[in-house]
């Protein structure tokens, strides 16, 4: 019964991830309000909740590494595009190509993270699925920023729109342990967080109070939970 709720939040994320689009297009003025309350969310779970997971579940002898190499990754990636003898609008297209990869892959770990912490503790799946649902919508994990490609053909749009789904059923099918787990969570955590960084250095007079207002939530919410 309870991987039914997996099932749930990852139907959810799905459903979310597929009209990005359209959310963010109906924000209108408010869009940057809520993107800087996304980044706010978001970057309080990572330091809040997440960092502190990853470290008493070490994998290793280096404390964060894979934390490390998926913020570092993601860096050197855009660097190496933007140092390329190309233009702007080839640098942008293959950064979508490797985002889209990134997007994808994200949303699978993110299906095999929801079973995990289900059978973890229900408290850590709320942290953890709340951050994500938002992100979803209206950072730089929706479906916007996909390739042009995915975008135009409907099947491979849905197919990538529910990738967290695709992640939960391998999880419900195949026993994977936290070893692997926490060193995806922690990777794909490091890159989500350069994303999120990348995004926010956009300066918008809205940014800092939608930024303070996530961080609070996650305050509160942490601390109810």
């Amino acid at each position: 019964m309870e991987s039914y709720l997996a099932i749930l939040m990852a139907v959810s994320i799905g459903i979310v991830h597929l009209f990005g689009e359209f959310i963010h297009k109906n924000l209108g003025s408010h869009k940057f309000l809520v993107k800087s309350f996304s980044a706010g969310l978001t970057v309080s779970y990572f330091f809040l909740v997440l960092l502190p997971e990853t470290m008493n579940n070490n994998v290793g002898s280096i404390n964060n590494l894979s934390v490390l190499a998926g913020f570092s990754l993601f860096y050197i990636i855009e660097e190496l595009l933007y140092e390329s003898e190309k233009n702007l609008g080839t640098i942008k297209k293959e950064f979508k190509e490797v985002h889209s990869v990134f997007i994808s892959t994200y949303h699978i770990i993110i299906g095999l993270m929801l079973v995990f912490l289900l059978e973890e503790s229900f408290n850590q799946l709320i942290l953890f699925y709340i951050p994500v649902l938002i992100h979803t919508g209206v950072n730089s994990i929706s479906m916007k920023e996909m390739h042009e490609q995915i975008l135009e053909k409907r099947f491979y749009k849905i197919l990538v729109s529910f990738s967290t789904l695709i992640g939960v059923s391998i999880n419900l099918i195949v026993d994977i342990t936290a070893d692997i787990l926490y060193p995806m969570l922690g990777f794909i955590g490091g890159a989500f967080v350069y994303l999120v960084i990348h995004d926010a250095l956009e300066p918008r007079k809205e940014r800092p109070i939608g930024f303070i207002i996530g961080v609070l939530t996650m305050l509160l919410i942490s601390t109810l939970i």
